[in-house]
């Protein structure tokens, strides 16, 4: 399973990540990643109530993203489509990515998978995924 694209350059690098990951949300099928071109950056957070996704897709439009939970492993995905390039220009520097793309997370046990909701806002999209009210923390009155 690798949460983190692999770069060949920094194995090392590439195994910690992907195993923080999969401590953190577990392991996903390498599959996964078969049919995908490229793989937006993304940051994880935890709060006291919610997981947040923030995934950077300049670029794109909210409609050209699809968010989606199945059997507890929530996906984001899409397709960023390549600029016209003209037939009289020569490319010097090509590192803008293109094509599709697709990120999927196993959710934790404690999450509130109805309640999952999507913002948009200047090409970053942002995935609060709710905690189930058992799993926030409370203070507990000693009587």
């Amino acid at each position: 399973m690798y949460l983190v694209k692999r770069n060949h350059n920094y194995p090392s690098v590439n195994r910690f990540y992907n195993s923080l990951f999969e401590d953190f949300f577990g392991s996903l099928d390498p599959d996964t990643y078969d049919n995908v071109d490229w793989s937006p950056r993304m940051d994880v957070e935890e709060t006291e109530n919610e997981f947040l996704l923030n995934v950077e897709v300049p670029g794109l439009k909210k409609k050209d993203i699809d968010i989606s939970v199945k059997e507890n492993v929530i996906t984001i995905s899409g397709e960023k489509k390549g600029r016209e390039v003209k037939n009289d220009s020569t490319c010097y520097l090509n590192e803008i990515r293109y094509g599709k793309f697709s990120r999927s997370f196993r959710l934790p046990g404690n999450v509130d998978v109805d309640q999952i909701k999507g913002t948009w806002n200047e090409g970053v999209l942002t995935v609060e995924i709710p905690k189930t009210e058992l799993a926030k923390p409370r203070k507990i009155e000693i009587n």
